[in-house]
């Protein structure tokens, strides 16, 4: 969870694929942990067109460990 916390505050990306091939982990995996930010305030919900905005700065990373 940490390193894709970390992924996602650096890149600006947030999507299951994309913290899928990033951690080269399964989907149901990926999709827990993109939920799993959603409710920790890490990333926002998904918008019409599946995007999702980054709510955490990358030097508020740590605050998510």
């Amino acid at each position: 969870y940490d390193r894709a916390v970390a992924i996602v505050a650096r890149d600006r990306k947030a999507s299951t694929s994309y913290i899928q091939r990033r951690l080269s982990i399964g989907y149901n995996r990926a999709a827990s942990i993109i939920e799993r930010m959603e409710q920790e305030g890490v990333v926002g919900p998904a918008n019409h067109a599946g995007k999702r905005e980054i709510l955490v700065r990358e030097e508020d990373e740590n605050d998510f460990r």
